[in-house]
Protein backbone atom coordinates (compact mmCIF):
# COMPACT_ATOMS: atom_id res chain seq x y z
CA UNK A 1 0.00 0.00 0.00
CA UNK A 2 1.51 3.54 -1.03
CA UNK A 3 1.81 5.50 2.39
CA UNK A 4 1.67 9.41 1.97
CA UNK A 5 2.07 12.02 4.94
CA UNK A 6 0.16 15.08 3.51
CA UNK A 7 -2.69 14.76 1.03
CA UNK A 8 -5.79 17.31 -0.62
CA UNK A 9 -8.99 15.90 -1.54
CA UNK A 10 -10.39 18.37 -3.80
CA UNK A 11 -14.65 17.87 -4.69
CA UNK A 12 -17.08 20.23 -6.30
CA UNK A 13 -20.87 20.34 -5.10
CA UNK A 14 -22.16 20.12 -8.82
CA UNK A 15 -20.08 17.56 -9.87
CA UNK A 16 -21.67 13.89 -10.05
CA UNK A 17 -24.69 12.42 -8.94
CA UNK A 18 -26.44 11.83 -5.96
CA UNK A 19 -25.33 13.24 -2.15
CA UNK A 20 -22.05 14.33 -2.81
CA UNK A 21 -21.15 14.69 0.90
CA UNK A 22 -22.03 11.86 1.84
CA UNK A 23 -19.86 10.15 -0.63
CA UNK A 24 -16.83 11.95 0.37
CA UNK A 25 -17.34 10.83 3.92
CA UNK A 26 -17.10 7.39 3.12
CA UNK A 27 -14.42 7.95 0.67
CA UNK A 28 -12.32 9.86 3.40
CA UNK A 29 -12.13 6.57 5.65
CA UNK A 30 -10.39 5.07 3.45
CA UNK A 31 -8.01 7.43 1.63
CA UNK A 32 -7.15 7.67 5.73
CA UNK A 33 -5.66 4.63 5.46
CA UNK A 34 -2.85 5.59 3.16
CA UNK A 35 -2.86 9.24 3.50
CA UNK A 36 -1.62 10.62 7.51
CA UNK A 37 -2.91 14.10 7.52
CA UNK A 38 -5.54 14.56 4.62
CA UNK A 39 -6.83 17.61 3.61
CA UNK A 40 -10.59 17.94 2.04
CA UNK A 41 -11.26 20.90 0.01
CA UNK A 42 -14.57 21.58 -1.78
CA UNK A 43 -14.92 24.03 -4.05
CA UNK A 44 -18.24 26.11 -4.69
CA UNK A 45 -17.18 27.27 -7.99
CA UNK A 46 -15.92 26.31 -11.09
CA UNK A 47 -12.14 28.00 -11.56
CA UNK A 48 -11.54 27.63 -7.85
CA UNK A 49 -9.26 24.63 -7.83
CA UNK A 50 -7.30 25.95 -10.80
CA UNK A 51 -6.99 29.24 -8.75
CA UNK A 52 -5.87 28.10 -5.59
CA UNK A 53 -3.04 25.80 -7.53
CA UNK A 54 -1.43 28.27 -9.45
CA UNK A 55 -2.30 31.37 -7.02
CA UNK A 56 0.46 29.47 -4.32
CA UNK A 57 2.44 26.42 -3.78
CA UNK A 58 0.49 23.99 -1.73
CA UNK A 59 2.21 21.40 0.14
CA UNK A 60 1.18 18.20 -0.54
CA UNK A 61 2.70 14.84 -1.46
CA UNK A 62 -0.40 13.57 -3.68
CA UNK A 63 -3.61 15.68 -5.21
CA UNK A 64 -6.94 13.85 -5.29
CA UNK A 65 -10.23 14.57 -7.41
CA UNK A 66 -13.27 13.36 -6.82
CA UNK A 67 -15.36 14.73 -9.85
CA UNK A 68 -16.53 14.09 -13.20
CA UNK A 69 -14.52 14.61 -16.30
CA UNK A 70 -14.64 18.42 -16.36
CA UNK A 71 -13.73 18.68 -12.99
CA UNK A 72 -10.38 16.55 -13.63
CA UNK A 73 -9.50 18.65 -16.45
CA UNK A 74 -9.39 21.71 -13.80
CA UNK A 75 -7.65 19.89 -11.83
CA UNK A 76 -5.05 18.67 -13.94
CA UNK A 77 -4.18 22.19 -15.81
CA UNK A 78 -3.91 23.50 -12.64
CA UNK A 79 -1.18 20.89 -11.30
CA UNK A 80 0.31 21.62 -14.72
CA UNK A 81 0.23 25.18 -14.63
CA UNK A 82 1.01 25.34 -11.08
CA UNK A 83 4.66 23.44 -11.66
CA UNK A 84 3.41 20.53 -9.43
CA UNK A 85 5.02 17.34 -10.33
CA UNK A 86 3.26 15.46 -7.59
CA UNK A 87 1.27 11.97 -8.04
CA UNK A 88 -2.86 12.48 -8.66
CA UNK A 89 -5.52 10.27 -7.84
CA UNK A 90 -8.53 9.91 -9.58
CA UNK A 91 -12.37 8.98 -7.94
CA UNK A 92 -15.18 8.97 -10.68
CA UNK A 93 -18.05 11.75 -9.52
CA UNK A 94 -19.72 12.13 -12.65
CA UNK A 95 -21.47 11.12 -15.61
CA UNK A 96 -19.16 9.43 -17.86
CA UNK A 97 -15.45 9.16 -15.91
CA UNK A 98 -13.97 8.50 -19.38
CA UNK A 99 -10.29 8.43 -17.56
CA UNK A 100 -11.26 6.69 -14.49
CA UNK A 101 -11.96 3.56 -17.00
CA UNK A 102 -8.04 3.75 -18.53
CA UNK A 103 -7.18 3.67 -14.97
CA UNK A 104 -9.36 0.39 -14.47
CA UNK A 105 -11.05 1.67 -11.82
CA UNK A 106 -14.70 1.01 -10.60
CA UNK A 107 -17.30 3.92 -11.38
CA UNK A 108 -18.46 3.39 -7.92
CA UNK A 109 -15.79 6.38 -6.23
CA UNK A 110 -15.73 4.41 -2.54
CA UNK A 111 -14.71 0.86 -3.77
CA UNK A 112 -12.07 3.00 -6.14
CA UNK A 113 -10.67 4.56 -3.03
CA UNK A 114 -10.03 0.59 -1.79
CA UNK A 115 -8.01 0.20 -5.54
CA UNK A 116 -5.59 3.06 -4.49
CA UNK A 117 -4.53 0.71 -2.10
CA UNK A 118 -2.68 -1.32 -5.01
CA UNK A 119 -2.60 1.35 -7.61
CA UNK A 120 0.75 2.05 -9.61
CA UNK A 121 1.72 5.38 -9.89
CA UNK A 122 2.12 5.69 -13.47
CA UNK A 123 3.26 8.34 -16.13
CA UNK A 124 0.57 9.59 -18.72
CA UNK A 125 0.47 11.94 -21.81
CA UNK A 126 -1.66 15.04 -22.17
CA UNK A 127 -2.60 16.74 -25.10
CA UNK A 128 -1.39 20.72 -25.06
CA UNK A 129 -5.00 22.40 -26.72
CA UNK A 130 -4.43 25.51 -27.51
CA UNK A 131 -2.86 26.90 -24.06
CA UNK A 132 -4.69 24.52 -22.25
CA UNK A 133 -4.32 20.71 -21.55
CA UNK A 134 -6.52 17.81 -21.96
CA UNK A 135 -6.05 14.34 -20.35
CA UNK A 136 -8.67 12.54 -22.44
CA UNK A 137 -9.32 14.20 -25.59
CA UNK A 138 -10.63 17.17 -27.71
CA UNK A 139 -13.65 17.69 -30.16
CA UNK A 140 -16.10 19.01 -31.99
CA UNK A 141 -18.99 18.56 -34.19
CA UNK A 142 -21.86 15.86 -33.14
CA UNK A 143 -20.06 15.01 -29.97
CA UNK A 144 -20.83 18.92 -29.08
CA UNK A 145 -24.34 19.20 -30.23
CA UNK A 146 -25.01 16.03 -27.89
CA UNK A 147 -23.89 17.60 -24.70
CA UNK A 148 -25.26 21.16 -25.40
CA UNK A 149 -28.51 19.47 -26.03
CA UNK A 150 -28.47 18.09 -22.58
CA UNK A 151 -31.04 19.80 -20.11
CA UNK A 152 -29.11 19.86 -16.83
CA UNK A 153 -32.21 18.86 -14.92
CA UNK A 154 -32.82 15.80 -16.78
CA UNK A 155 -29.46 14.79 -16.71
CA UNK A 156 -29.44 15.54 -12.80
CA UNK A 157 -32.02 13.19 -13.18
CA UNK A 158 -31.26 10.27 -14.90
CA UNK A 159 -27.32 10.83 -16.25
CA UNK A 160 -26.34 9.12 -18.94
CA UNK A 161 -29.83 8.19 -20.39
CA UNK A 162 -29.80 11.84 -21.05
CA UNK A 163 -27.17 12.12 -23.23
CA UNK A 164 -28.73 9.14 -25.00
CA UNK A 165 -32.08 10.57 -25.78
CA UNK A 166 -30.17 14.13 -26.85
CA UNK A 167 -27.93 11.91 -29.26
CA UNK A 168 -30.85 10.27 -30.79
CA UNK A 169 -32.04 13.42 -31.62
CA UNK A 170 -28.36 14.65 -33.14
CA UNK A 171 -27.49 11.74 -35.09
CA UNK A 172 -30.99 11.33 -36.74
CA UNK A 173 -29.95 15.34 -38.31
CA UNK A 174 -26.28 15.63 -38.09
CA UNK A 175 -24.78 19.09 -39.19
CA UNK A 176 -21.57 18.84 -41.25
CA UNK A 177 -18.64 21.53 -41.36
CA UNK A 178 -15.81 21.81 -43.86
CA UNK A 179 -12.63 21.27 -42.01
CA UNK A 180 -8.46 21.70 -42.87
CA UNK A 181 -6.27 19.39 -41.07
CA UNK A 182 -2.78 19.12 -40.61
CA UNK A 183 -1.12 16.41 -38.94
CA UNK A 184 2.47 16.18 -38.51
CA UNK A 185 3.16 18.52 -41.70
CA UNK A 186 0.62 16.22 -43.98
CA UNK A 187 -2.52 18.20 -44.77
CA UNK A 188 -6.10 17.24 -46.24
CA UNK A 189 -9.36 18.82 -46.46
CA UNK A 190 -12.71 17.50 -46.33
CA UNK A 191 -16.38 17.84 -44.75
CA UNK A 192 -17.40 15.58 -40.86
CA UNK A 193 -19.93 15.40 -38.82
CA UNK A 194 -17.36 15.15 -35.69
CA UNK A 195 -13.61 15.02 -35.27
CA UNK A 196 -12.06 13.77 -32.16
CA UNK A 197 -8.67 13.69 -31.31
CA UNK A 198 -8.05 11.28 -28.42
CA UNK A 199 -5.38 10.47 -26.05
CA UNK A 200 -7.59 8.37 -23.47
CA UNK A 201 -9.29 4.68 -24.39
CA UNK A 202 -12.59 5.79 -23.57
CA UNK A 203 -14.64 8.93 -24.69
CA UNK A 204 -18.66 9.55 -23.61
CA UNK A 205 -18.60 6.36 -21.79
CA UNK A 206 -17.55 4.45 -24.89
CA UNK A 207 -14.24 2.47 -25.45
CA UNK A 208 -12.39 3.89 -28.61
CA UNK A 209 -11.79 0.07 -30.67
CA UNK A 210 -8.28 0.77 -31.68
CA UNK A 211 -5.97 -1.74 -30.47
CA UNK A 212 -2.62 0.39 -30.06
CA UNK A 213 -4.61 3.28 -28.33
CA UNK A 214 -2.79 4.37 -25.24
CA UNK A 215 -2.29 7.75 -23.39
CA UNK A 216 1.02 6.82 -22.58
CA UNK A 217 3.08 6.46 -26.16
CA UNK A 218 3.26 10.14 -26.81
CA UNK A 219 1.34 9.36 -30.00
CA UNK A 220 -2.32 11.30 -30.72
CA UNK A 221 -5.01 10.01 -32.28
CA UNK A 222 -7.57 11.67 -34.68
CA UNK A 223 -10.70 10.06 -35.80
CA UNK A 224 -12.75 12.29 -38.62
CA UNK A 225 -16.26 11.25 -38.88
CA UNK A 226 -17.48 11.18 -42.96
CA UNK A 227 -21.35 10.12 -42.11
CA UNK A 228 -23.93 9.77 -39.47
CA UNK A 229 -26.55 7.86 -38.11
CA UNK A 230 -26.17 4.14 -37.37
CA UNK A 231 -23.43 4.23 -40.04
CA UNK A 232 -20.76 5.31 -37.25
CA UNK A 233 -22.05 2.95 -34.61
CA UNK A 234 -21.46 0.39 -37.24
CA UNK A 235 -18.04 1.70 -37.34
CA UNK A 236 -17.39 2.04 -33.50
CA UNK A 237 -18.55 -1.57 -33.13
CA UNK A 238 -15.33 -3.83 -34.24
CA UNK A 239 -12.01 -3.96 -32.81
CA UNK A 240 -9.56 -2.61 -35.00
CA UNK A 241 -5.47 -1.59 -35.12
CA UNK A 242 -3.71 1.26 -36.83
CA UNK A 243 -2.41 -1.59 -40.04
CA UNK A 244 -6.64 -1.61 -41.39
CA UNK A 245 -8.67 0.61 -39.57
CA UNK A 246 -8.60 2.99 -42.61
CA UNK A 247 -9.78 -0.29 -44.72
CA UNK A 248 -11.94 -1.20 -42.59
CA UNK A 249 -13.98 1.49 -41.67
CA UNK A 250 -16.21 2.86 -44.31
CA UNK A 251 -17.38 6.16 -42.17
CA UNK A 252 -14.42 7.13 -40.04
CA UNK A 253 -10.81 8.15 -40.78
CA UNK A 254 -8.01 7.41 -38.83
CA UNK A 255 -5.04 9.56 -38.45
CA UNK A 256 -2.44 9.51 -35.71
CA UNK A 257 0.41 11.47 -35.10
CA UNK A 258 2.11 14.10 -32.70
CA UNK A 259 0.89 17.44 -33.91
CA UNK A 260 -2.34 18.52 -34.92
CA UNK A 261 -3.57 21.79 -36.72
CA UNK A 262 -7.10 21.82 -37.45
CA UNK A 263 -9.16 24.80 -38.53
CA UNK A 264 -13.01 24.93 -40.31
CA UNK A 265 -14.98 27.08 -42.31
CA UNK A 266 -17.36 28.40 -39.91
CA UNK A 267 -17.09 28.85 -36.37
CA UNK A 268 -17.57 25.83 -34.20
CA UNK A 269 -17.23 24.90 -30.13
CA UNK A 270 -14.81 22.62 -29.46
CA UNK A 271 -15.26 20.34 -26.28
CA UNK A 272 -12.27 19.77 -24.05
CA UNK A 273 -12.48 16.94 -21.75
CA UNK A 274 -15.79 17.91 -20.98
CA UNK A 275 -15.25 21.70 -21.08
CA UNK A 276 -17.24 23.43 -23.92
CA UNK A 277 -15.44 26.54 -24.34
CA UNK A 278 -12.82 26.84 -27.25
CA UNK A 279 -13.37 27.43 -30.90
CA UNK A 280 -11.00 26.51 -33.67
CA UNK A 281 -8.03 26.85 -34.95
CA UNK A 282 -7.09 24.19 -32.63
CA UNK A 283 -3.57 23.37 -31.88
CA UNK A 284 -2.94 20.44 -30.30
CA UNK A 285 0.35 18.84 -29.34
CA UNK A 286 1.15 15.94 -27.26
CA UNK A 287 2.85 16.25 -24.30
CA UNK A 288 4.86 13.00 -23.82
CA UNK A 289 4.93 11.22 -19.78
CA UNK A 290 3.34 14.57 -18.32
CA UNK A 291 1.10 13.91 -15.04
CA UNK A 292 1.91 10.80 -12.57
CA UNK A 293 -1.54 9.28 -12.22
CA UNK A 294 -2.53 6.28 -9.36
CA UNK A 295 -3.50 3.59 -11.88
CA UNK A 296 -5.19 0.18 -10.63
CA UNK A 297 -3.88 -3.30 -12.07
CA UNK A 298 -6.24 -4.49 -14.87
CA UNK A 299 -7.66 -7.19 -13.43
CA UNK A 300 -9.09 -5.02 -10.10
CA UNK A 301 -11.81 -3.10 -11.94
CA UNK A 302 -14.92 -5.09 -10.62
Amino acid sequence: MHKFDNGILFYHDKAGQGDVHEIVGEVTKHLSQMITHLTIYRSLEQGEIYELLTRSSQPYDIFLILGGDGTVHELINGMIDGGYHKPIGILPGGTFNDFTKTLNLNPDPVRAATQLFESEVTYYDVLKTNERYALNFAGMGLMVDNSEGVNPQVKSKIGKFSYFFSMIKNVSNPTFFDYEIEVDGNKSYGTSSMIVIANGQFVGGNRIPLSELSPSDGTLNVFIFKDSGLKIFTDMIGEKSEVNWNEISQNIEHISGEHVYLKTKEELSVDVDGEIDLVPPLDVRIVPNKLKILTAPVNKLF
